[in-house]
């Protein structure tokens, strides 16, 4: 069986169920507020200090390891990055390059959606005092362009999402990706 990193992040399509199912599929990242569906996840990957300033005591009770791209505070990793051309301007996006730097070459994507789907951003509500999902009509596209230097750099990536504006990687729901990869 491959060794898969499962990124799970917070569009609006995403499911306590389809987090469950994942719990022990390999390796788990939860962006954002997806820790919430994903609370026994390896890492929390969160790009925004000011989402870490909100957030940060609300997760004390997370154990995995947390990590973030600018400093932001105790018990955060900084995480800069590893020649990559471009960031995407969301966590979810710089979680796959974390997840690459950390030596992933398998990685499946939950909550994905890079769009509103139902009008809505997030499986969650609204952040308060943040951004919300700002620039999601540009995620798509920028994710196109990553997904070209993941090929070049021998990384498989599955879209196991609900709801996905995402073209750029193939589609399998979580039952076919668990009875393929299990």
């Amino acid at each position: 069986m491959d060794k898969w990193h499962i990124i799970i992040a917070s569009g609006p399509s995403l499911t306590r169920r389809d987090s469950e199912a994942l719990r022990n599929a390999g390796t788990v990242i939860a962006v954002n507020c997806a820790v919430f569906f994903a609370p026994w996840a390896d890492y929390l990957f969160a790009a925004d200090a000011v989402w870490w300033r909100y957030y940060g005591p609300k997760v004390d009770w997370f154990r995995g390891r947390r990590v973030c791209r600018t400093p932001s505070g105790r018990g955060v990793e900084k995480w800069r990055g590893k020649d990559w051309a471009r960031t995407g301007g969301n966590s979810g996006h710089m979680a796959i390059q974390y997840a690459v730097d950390q030596g992933a070459e398998n990685i499946a994507l939950l909550g994905f959606d890079q769009s509103k789907t139902g009008g809505v951003a997030h499986c969650h509500a609204d952040h308060p005092n943040m951004g919300n999902a700002d620039g999601i009509a540009a995620w798509p596209r920028r994710m196109a362009k990553t997904a070209v230097e993941l090929k070049q750099r021998d990384v498989r990536v599955i879209n196991l999402s609900r709801q996905t504006a995402l073209t750029c990687f193939p589609r399998m729901t979580v039952e076919q990706f668990l009875c393929e990869y299990s």
